[in-house]
C-alpha cells in the first residue's frame, strides 16, 4: 500500500489484500474536483477484511430488487396512467427482498465499500477481532478513536470484482472509492431523517453516487467503470438516466411564461408526460430554465438540498422522488 506523502489517512485494519492497493497514484487524485478533494482529505479510509465489512454493513441495507420481476412489473405499470395522488413507487416495494443467498451473491459488488456517518459501538467493538491478518498498532489506535464519518474499503472484494469483470484493479479501486466519497458528499441530512431509508431514496442516492464516480473517468476507463456498474443491482444502475433526466420538482419558482404557441404546446406536452409518470405538478419544473449546469449536476444539487432542508418529507415531494426513482429503475433494467 503505497502512499508517497499523500495527505490522506489510509489505515489497514486487517485486510489480506490491502498491500496491493496503491494510493500514491497521481491519477487517483487528479480526477477529483474540489468538493471530493476536500472530502478525501477529511475522511479517513479503513481497509477491512470481508468479515469486518459484513460486521460493519448495516443490516437494513441488505435488501435488493429482484430484477426479472422488477422489469416485468415496470413494463406492466407503463400501460396505465397514475391517479393524481397515487404513490408511483408503491407497486414496486414488494419486489424488494432481504435474502441471505441474495446477499451472498451481491456482497462482492455492493459491500466492497461503505460510507458511515457514525460508527455503531456494537459492531465496532467486534471489528478488530475479525481481521484476516494482524493490523498495525497505529491502525488499531486510529480505529479505536474513530467515531465517523469514515470510509471502509474491502480490497478482497474489490479485486475479485475487478477480476470477474475483466477490469484493471486500479480502475475498480478508484471507482469504489469515488462512489463512497459521493455518499459523503450527499450526507447533508444532519439531524433530520435521511431519505436513504426509503426504498426510492436508496435508488436515487446509489444511482447518483455511481454517476459521480463514473464522471471521474473518460475513454476506455469509463467503459470499464460501466462494466463494473452493470454487475450491480438495479438500484445502482440508474446513473445514466440521472445524467440526462432532470428531476422536475423545484419549490418556490415562479411560473414560466411561454407566449409563443409552439412553446406552450411543447410545455403542455411535457407536463402531461410528467403527470403520466406520477410527478407532482404543483411546483414548477426547472427543465427549460437557462442554467450552466447539466441535469446530472442539478439532480445531485437538488438531492443534497432536499436532504439538508428536509424538503423530501413533503408528501408531494416524496411522490416526485418516488417517480424519479421509478424512472431510474426503468432505465436501469430496460423496462
Amino acid at each position: 500500500m503505497k502512499m508517497e506523502s499523500v495527505p490522506v489517512r489510509i489505515h489497514d485494519l486487517g485486510s489480506l489484500e490491502g498491500y496491493r492497493l496503491d494510493f500514491g497514484r497521481e491519477e487517483l487524485w487528479e480526477r477529483l474536483d474540489a468538493p471530493l478533494t476536500a472530502l478525501a482529505v477529511r475522511l479517513p479510509v479503513y481497509l477491512v477484511s470481508e468479515a469486518q465489512m459484513d460486521r460493519l454493513y448495516p443490516p437494513e441495507r441488505r435488501r435488493f430488487f429482484l430484477e426479472d420481476r422488477l422489469r416485468e412489473r415496470l413494463r406492466g405499470l407503463r400501460e396505465r396512467d397514475l391517479e393524481e395522488d397515487e404513490d408511483p413507487f408503491a407497486p414496486l416495494r414488494d419486489l424488494e427482498v432481504e435474502d441471505g443467498e441474495a446477499w451472498r451473491r451481491q456482497a462482492m459488488v455492493v459491500a466492497a465499500g461503505l460510507y458511515l456517518r457514525r460508527l455503531d459501538p456494537g459492531p465496532k467493538g467486534d471489528v478488530p477481532h475479525l481481521a484476516a491478518r494482524e493490523p498495525a498498532p497505529e491502525a488499531l489506535a486510529a480505529f479505536a478513536d474513530e467515531e465517523g464519518p469514515a470510509i471502509f474499503l474491502c480490497p478482497e472484494r474489490i479485486l475479485a470484482w475487478a477480476w470477474r469483470a475483466g477490469v484493471p484493479r486500479e480502475v475498480a479501486v478508484d471507482k469504489v472509492y469515488y462512489h463512497e466519497l459521493a455518499h459523503g458528499l450527499m450526507d447533508t441530512a444532519g439531524l433530520l431523517p435521511d431519505p436513504y431509508g426509503e426504498s426510492w431514496g436508496r435508488v436515487v442516492e446509489e444511482s447518483l453516487a455511481n454517476l459521480v464516480a463514473f464522471r471521474r473517468f473518460q475513454g476506455q476507463e469509463a467503459l470499464w467503470v460501466a462494466a463494473l456498474i452493470r454487475e450491480q443491482p438495479p438500484e445502482y444502475r440508474g446513473y445514466a438516466a440521472a445524467s440526462t433526466h432532470l428531476f422536475p420538482f423545484h419549490q418556490g419558482l415562479p411560473p414560466l411564461p411561454f407566449w409563443h404557441p409552439f412553446f406552450r404546446e411543447v410545455w403542455e406536452d411535457y407536463l402531461r408526460w410528467l403527470r403520466r409518470r406520477g410527478f407532482s405538478l404543483r411546483y414548477s419544473p426547472l427543465l427549460l430554465l437557462p442554467t450552466p449546469q447539466d441535469p446530472g449536476e442539478l439532480n445531485l444539487l437538488t438531492w443534497r438540498e432536499a436532504k439538508r432542508l428536509g424538503l423530501w418529507q413533503n408528501p408531494e415531494a416524496a411522490r416526485a422522488w418516488g417517480a424519479f426513482a421509478r424512472l431510474l429503475l426503468e432505465e436501469a433494467v430496460g423496462a
